[in-house]
């Protein structure tokens, strides 16, 4: 999933033919985000005056954005749908992964963290079809859930009715090991 979800609202509500009356006004509000991006990426300060800072421009943008630009001038559809764009709660999905930096968060890993919005994994079970199958590759279920925030690492695994792992019974892929912000841990899945 991208990293950039306001962004991508923006332009999905730009390519929305439902929103043609707004074209210009939505096309205002991307420029007005590559403004708020660059300056929250151009910030030099650390810690809590980074926060500060951050915070302020984020406050800036989103009023911009839903006063000036939607309560003010926007057509009665983007008035009425910009929840259902998710024009608003998506900006805070991406400050959340700008603060995900060292500049900010103390004794982050040294590897590449993976941010923001993902598919988390709920369960996985192995379900064969019939009972001879269970010496055959695994037959893998998972159930996933859309989460708007989460921080973690891609980590991968393999699942083989043989010991040796050969490749006819073997299958294999990816997990994303994920911390919600709302939960200790949380363990979503990529294929």
């Amino acid at each position: 999933m991208s990293n950039t979800p306001h962004k991508d609202k923006l332009i999905a509500s730009i390519d929305n033919p439902k929103a043609k009356e707004d074209i210009a006004l939505l096309n205002e509000a991307l420029m007005a985000y590559q403004i708020w991006v660059s300056k929250t990426n151009s910030l030099t300060t650390t810690g809590q005056a980074r926060i500060n800072e951050m915070t302020f421009l984020l406050n800036d943008y989103k009023d911009y954005l839903e006063v000036d630009l939607i309560a003010t001038k926007g057509s009665d559809f983007l008035k009425r749908q910009k929840g259902q764009l998710k024009l608003d709660n998506s900006i805070l999905e991406e400050f959340l992964i700008h603060l995900v930096c060292p500049s900010i968060l103390n004794n982050l890993p040294n590897f590449q963290l993976d941010t923001g919005p993902q598919s988390a994994f709920m369960s996985l079970a192995f379900r064969p079809s019939t009972i001879s199958n269970l010496n055959e590759k695994p037959e893998v279920i998972l159930k996933v859930k859309d989460q708007d925030f989460t921080i973690g690492k891609t980590i991968h695994y393999k699942f083989s009715a043989d010991e040796y792992f050969s490749k006819q019974k073997t299958i294999d892929g990816k997990f994303y090991l994920k911390i919600s912000l709302m939960q200790s841990g949380i363990i979503p899945m990529k294929h």
